[in-house]
């Protein structure tokens, strides 16, 4: 934790200077004001263990200060010990009390009590920023565990609907075949028929690769550099365009980098078939980088598109999730995507560009993918 923040305020240096000394001991960051509007201009930044205020200052005295100090965010609950000379001030001490005041002290004071009280306001600050930071964490903790469950309930939903969808779209398969075959010839609605039964089973398939089925990875390795290029090859038109083309920026180290191909080539096309339809309307180019340090393999996707606002952000990895019209949905592109990335290890974020644009941030550990290479199975089976 860093050093505890406290405030002194008085408008004479050399009181100031012994309110210093007094504290020096104690392992604080001790901030220091001449006057009372200055100590409330800082209040509105910095949160304080205490505040030593001095009653009388020109202009505005203590009282008025400490009601001002009340007024600010983070401060309004912060303990203020009052400094006076005046032993007979009773209105005062009355109107300080009134407004929040823990203590009087009167000068010249005792600097083993002034100590003492502000060693025990200091441990209070520290058991609130602790217990502050831990509430964080058991939410982080929390939300994680929410997520995760929600994402194996869904993985264990695909896993029953594709399986039941792949009986029942057989079925029709057949049929379909079957009145192809006797009439001949394929009338338009046929083709319409078989064209969105092909939908259908596009569809199943993706359901299985999200439930994990007949998803392995075989022990074709590839370099980074060779992955890009099937991309662009399996792309196509889509980039032929100079004004929406692919651009590669590689290391030499990471190009080079040999990698489980058709992994990485799952994780890394989806992004990239993202980021070329959010130029459509603009075409520019799209950034596909890649780098690498001692631990991780890092690979970034970069459009300047219409780019995401927060709430498309927060759902962009869920299944099905789109920001598009609803025929323009693409399935489990993404959601998988995370998936993947998961099980290597890795991590994923998207973030939004300046002016425009969105990237796609991925982080992948170098000892699991040289794993996963290793692997004579090189399968994975999700759950």
């Amino acid at each position: 934790m860093n050093k505890v923040p406290i405030l002194i305020v008085d408008d004479t240096p050399e009181n100031l200077l012994v309110l210093k000394l007094t504290f020096r001991v104690l392992d604080i960051e001790c901030h220091q004001c001449l006057s009372a509007m200055e100590a409330v201009d800082l209040c509105e930044s910095i949160e304080f263990a205490f505040i030593v205020l001095d009653v009388h200052m020109p202009k505005v005295n203590g009282i008025e200060a400490a009601r001002k100090i009340r007024q600010t965010a983070k401060n309004k609950h912060t303990p203020i010990l009052f400094l006076t000379a005046d032993v007979y001030a009773t209105d005062l001490i009355d109107e300080g009390y009134d407004c929040g005041a823990v203590d009087f002290l009167f000068k010249p004071f005792n600097t083993k009590q002034l100590r003492a009280k502000a060693k025990t306001f200091i441990d209070l600050f520290e058991k609130r920023i602790e217990s502050i930071e831990a509430k964080r964490v058991i939410e982080e903790q929390t939300a994680f565990l929410v997520s995760n469950e929600k994402h194996q309930a869904i993985m264990r939903l695909a896993a029953g609907l594709s399986h039941n969808l792949n009986n029942r779209l057989t079925v029709v398969k057949g049929n379909v075949d079957y009145f192809s075959a006797e009439l001949g010839y394929e009338p338009d609605w046929l083709v319409d028929t078989k064209d969105s039964l092909d939908e259908c089973v596009k569809i199943v398939d993706a359901l299985q690769g999200y439930a994990g089925y007949d998803d392995e990875f075989k022990t074709e390795r590839g370099s980074l550099k060779s992955v890009f290029e099937n991309i662009q090859r399996l792309l196509g038109t889509a980039i032929t365009s100079e004004e929406s083309s692919l651009v590669f920026e590689s290391d030499g180290s990471s190009a080079l980098f040999e990698v489980p191909f058709t992994l990485i080539t799952e994780i890394v096309l989806p992004m990239v078939i993202n980021a070329l339809q959010s130029v459509t309307s603009d075409p520019t180019p799209v950034l596909l980088k890649s780098s690498l340090t001692e631990q991780e393999l890092l690979i970034e996707v970069s459009d300047l598109g219409i780019g995401m606002d927060e709430e498309t952000q927060s759902h962009i990895f869920e299944p099905f999730y789109s920001s598009r019209e609803l025929y323009e949905s693409k399935g489990l592109g993404l959601s998988r995507v995370k998936g993947l990335v998961d099980f290597v290890g890795g991590r994923i974020e998207v973030k939004s560009n300046k002016p425009k644009g969105t990237s796609f941030l991925v982080s992948l550990p170098i000892n699991k993918l040289e794993q996963l290479s290793r692997d004579e199975q090189g399968g994975w089976v999700s759950g």
